[in-house]
């Protein structure tokens, strides 16, 4: 066999070229992918041991009846390919479930406390107690909502693909806005309904959006086009918020618009994505599901912008292909399931970076700052309602600015765990500052070594550091990392744990934030700076760099898996020798011929 393959060698001198077709592999000849193409379905080899060796005997004597070997060029550097404006409309288009998720955190805020809003639904004559139960059941409505949107997401992205779940996502999300606009009636329940089915279709777009925009990017422009994502978010939550604020300010309190108009506007990035979603194409990896190279091809045309006939595109279709179908096949082989998966060692160990990523995300204090820092800032001597506003408003647009830093500058300069490390560390820094300040705020000069001015004025400022800081580390990169380092033929489950984790965590800060202001005080901003400091901890023994890495087989090999049941041109071989007795039809005897026949390393 060696020396057929030597034969082959010398009869088919491609010294700068690949050897690459579909079917059975037979790993590398002088460091060359080398893969021996049957006339069957790709990945799906049917053909014995014998008939394989047949097969070579063959190719070396010219005959193209058995067996056909595909000469493909190497993929040119991603930075010499021109990359086509539908992937910016496509990227743009996903991002916009961002708008869904900002708007509705940066607007309920200043709903709940507008006089038309309170007296609409009576509840400006409700005892404190109540009313602040009736506040919550709206603001937890809608992240109950969210966080069973996210599970509900998984078997529409995995059966019926992404833009299926994108259309789902835009759909429940302007249905709910629908049923807290036209609520004629003074009954809460139904605005409740509404906010319930809005965070459903959140849920189920922060599952998709990343793992939409992630599959279509190319490695060297994924970075930027996941980081819209944020922009968008941060983006929407100041609109919001400054909605509110407006409605407020120019609108009668005794006129219903004035609560109205703030959530109708959840309308239009709801419509928006609706309508953009008959736009854009269906991801590649998941067409790859259903084995069809045409349908891959197509699909990657459009988001490249290159003719059918590029030679790049089709190599890049064709390692996609190969890579998802592996993937498949090896579930199929080793009858495996989701739980399975997640507790074998290549998926464990990215599962345990993801959802430590998203619980240091939400216990690092942004939750609780976002929910509190207008009530820091009356602390802090700005005792003025609409002062205190205004400085939440700042801290919007703050939040802001560091999205837009961080997708047009940090992702190009630096890896994600510089960022993550020096940003948590500043965050640490930062949620300290601000616990000595608010501590000691009520007294007078703190013996007389720091006026109360300046610690009102670290307080401000520790907050705004804070926001930049989480806005280029913990506040993206979760989000990014997430939607990239998991096998396409899983994805959508494990990216469904990791958003879940997400959710799930954002209800227990809110939750623990006022029993914690309430039992330890400006102790608490010293917790979550501990949290910060084991964040970084974790980040620097468990988080690997990902950035620039392909997906797939490179992304493996960053978690320190190179087995060959991962890689695209010879998980057949490696899947079929590892199986066991019970996990595969093949007998013990017929799978060692086919293992002499067909697993040749040279």
């Amino acid at each position: 066999m060696f020396g057929m393959v030597a034969e082959i060698r010398q009869q088919f001198p491609v010294p700068d070229n690949h050897f690459s077709a579909t079917g059975i592999c037979i790993r590398y000849i002088n460091n060359k992918p080398f893969t021996l193409s049957t006339t069957i379905s790709p990945l799906y080899p049917t053909r014995s041991a014998d008939e394989m060796d047949e097969g070579v005997s063959q190719l070396v004597h010219g005959s193209p009846n058995m067996c056909r070997l595909n000469c493909i060029p190497p993929l040119p550097p991603l930075k010499t390919r021109w990359i086509g404006l539908n992937l910016y409309i496509a990227a743009a288009v996903a991002a916009s479930t961002g708008s869904l998720f900002g708007y509705s955190v940066g607007f309920v805020g200043g709903l709940l406390v507008l006089p038309s809003f309170l007296g609409h639904f009576h509840l400006d004559v409700l005892p404190a107690a109540e009313l602040a139960r009736a506040q919550s059941l709206v603001v937890s409505s809608w992240i109950v909502g969210a966080f069973f949107g996210v599970p509900t997401g998984i078997p529409i992205c995995s059966r019926y693909g992404r833009k299926a779940c994108l259309i789902f996502s835009a759909a429940l999300y302007v249905l709910g806005t629908v049923l807290q606009v036209i609520n004629a009636g003074s009954a809460l329940w139904l605005f409740e309904v509404g906010r319930f089915l809005n965070g459903y279709g959140v849920g189920a777009g922060t599952l998709v959006s990343p793992i939409y925009i992630s599959e279509i990017a190319t490695p060297s422009n994924r970075g930027i086009l996941m980081s819209s994502f944020q922009v968008v978010i941060q983006g929407s939550a100041v609109i919001g918020f400054w909605g509110a604020y407006a409605a407020n300010a120019a609108i009668a309190d005794t006129s219903d618009l004035q609560w109205q108009i703030p959530v109708a506007i959840q309308l239009f990035p709801g419509i928006i994505l609706l309508l953009g979603t008959f736009y854009i194409k269906e991801t590649p990896q998941y067409l790859a599901t259903l084995d069809n190279l045409e349908l891959v091809e197509d699909s990657l045309c459009w988001f490249r912008g290159l003719p059918p006939t590029d030679v790049a595109m089709k190599r890049e279709a064709f390692e996609i292909s190969l890579t998802v179908l592996s993937g498949v096949r090896r579930q199929a082989i080793h009858k495996t399931h989701f739980l399975r998966e997640a507790l074998s060692a290549p998926i464990r160990k990215r599962l345990v970076v993801g959802v430590g990523l998203f619980v240091v995300q939400n216990m690092s204090g942004m939750v609780a700052l976002n929910y509190y820092v207008a009530v820091i800032f009356l602390k802090a001597g700005f005792k003025s309602v609409s002062a205190s506003l205004f400085l939440t408003g700042i801290f919007g647009f703050v939040k802001l600015v560091a999205a837009l830093l961080f997708m047009f500058l940090c992702v190009r300069i630096y890896g994600n765990r510089f960022w993550l490390l020096w940003g948590t560390g500043v965050c640490a820094v930062s949620m300290f500052v601000l616990g000595y300040c608010t501590a000691t705020m009520s007294d007078p000069s703190d013996g007389g070594s720091i006026p109360s001015v300046v610690r009102a004025t670290f307080c401000i400022l520790s907050v705004y550091v804070y926001a930049v800081a989480f806005g280029v580390s913990s506040g993206p990169i979760p989000w990014n990392v997430c939607s990239e380092i998991f096998p396409s033929y899983i994805n959508a489950q494990c990216c469904a744990v990791t958003t879940c984790t997400q959710w799930l965590f954002q209800v227990v800060v809110a939750a623990i934030t006022p029993l914690l202001l309430a039992s330890i005080g400006p102790m608490t901003f010293v917790f979550y700076g501990l949290c910060n400091v084991l964040g970084m901890a974790f980040y620097y023994f468990c988080v690997p760099e990902t950035r620039g890495v392909p997906l797939g087989k490179e992304m493996s090999r960053v978690f320190g898996h190179e087995d060959f049941k991962y890689e695209v041109y010879d998980g057949v071989v490696e899947e079929v020798e590892d199986a066991d007795d019970d996990e595969t039809p093949l007998l013990g005897s017929e799978r060692k011929r086919r293992r002499s026949s067909i697993a040749i390393v040279v």
